[in-house]
């Protein structure tokens, strides 16, 4: 049995001769332990709490380790005793062990970092650490501009990197994908997500024009009232409370809607492949999302054919209202992203494929 460390991911004691355990370097933090704000600012945390500086950055682990902080080495000391004889160790959120134990002290496992919230974060907690792993991985196969991940990545170094589609850990498919699963359905538009600003501006727009018919749901600050509290802060107000759902509900819901609206964090077009672009299809919506750098949206679901893509807000809701006035085109469409999205991008068969590469590295060369 091969011993693998992979978070994301909940324990499973034999994934196709893999055994996959994880790890949760917050619990080590105290709640309200704090750095002044000048140190927070430095570690680029603006003003959050010290626990969040392990996911912070470079910045902030380099001065958890150098300035020997109890809670971190402690923490550190525990991973490293527990992960130093495993196979695999895939930092498959932001890596939180300084690099220089990461080459010392964890010599036998493969190390494969991921790059997960770019280009955001690529030099703040991607970039600093490449040197100390074998191998890394990417989910927005668009990074900037014109320019693909996999060609920015060569770029910054010589390791092998590939594409792992962010696929969400096994939902409810339907028992039955028959024609009436996609036509009969009773909610015209939805959007599932945590708020940014940007994102609440375009979410703004959206609601002024579909009104009722468009459904808003996420874990939004105060009691799903932020966005009235944005008046406070001189910024459009969203004048609506936003609920949260359980997966259950949230699967009851994708069941009976017939768009599912999606888009990422940037405002212009760079990153692609959110969590949000899987589950549209797998549940039978048909997906409007905002385009990528690099067209890269296209090597992930076809335009025209298994989704809708805009370039802006205004195309967004034309698209929309075009093909809730055109159902055969909707169903068309929303058949085929679910195929695809079944057939190629299915949890299981990804991560079994995922796990093999990163154990075709260890012919390479090892720390």
């Amino acid at each position: 049995m091969k011993r693998v460390c992979l978070f994301n991911f909940p324990p499973m004691e034999d994934f196709h001769g893999y055994r996959i355990e994880t790890f949760d370097p917050l619990s080590y933090f105290p709640p309200g332990s704090r750095w002044s704000r000048y140190d927070l600012i430095v570690a680029g945390l603006n003003g959050w709490d010290k626990r969040r500086a392990i996911f912070a950055g470079a910045a902030g682990i380099d001065r958890l380790y150098r300035e020997r902080d109890p809670n971190y080495m402690r923490m550190a000391g525990d991973f490293i005793d527990r992960f130093r004889d495993f196979d695999l160790m895939v930092m498959s959120t932001y890596n939180f062990i300084h690099p220089e134990l990461l080459v010392r002290e964890l010599k036998k496992p493969i190390k494969v970092l991921g790059f997960i919230d770019d280009p955001l974060s690529t030099y703040l907690r991607g970039i600093p650490y490449l040197w100390a792993f074998d191998g890394a991985f990417f989910i927005s196969p668009g990074y900037l501009d014109d320019l693909p991940f996999d060609q920015a990545i060569a770029r910054w170094c010589e390791k092998p990197a590939t594409w792992w589609p962010l696929v969400p850990f096994p939902f409810q498919r339907p028992e039955s994908a028959d024609e009436t699963f996609f036509r009969d359905r009773d909610i015209d538009v939805v959007y599932v997500g945590n708020p940014s600003a940007s994102k609440v501006d375009r979410l703004i727009r959206l609601k002024r024009h579909f009104g009722q018919r468009l459904r808003v749901h996420g874990r939004w600050p105060f009691k799903g009232y932020v966005g009235y509290i944005r008046g406070l802060l001189g910024k459009p107000v969203y004048p609506h409370r936003v609920t949260s759902l359980t997966a259950e509900e949230r699967t009851q819901l994708y069941w009976r809607t017939k768009i599912g609206f999606n888009m990422h964090f940037s405002d212009q077009p760079y990153e692609t492949g959110n969590m949000r672009m899987y589950e549209t299809p797998a549940h039978g919506m048909m997906m409007v999302c905002d385009k990528a750098a690099a067209n890269a949206h296209a090597r992930i679901f076809e335009p025209a054919r298994e989704a809708v893509y805009y370039d802006s807000i205004e195309q967004a809701i034309e698209a929309i209202e075009y093909y809730l006035a055109h159902d055969e085109e909707r169903v068309r469409i929303a058949k085929a992203g679910f195929e695809r999205f079944w057939r190629d991008y299915e949890w299981e068969s990804n991560l079994l494929k995922f796990l093999k590469w990163c154990e075709s590295l260890r012919t390479g060369p090892r720390h």
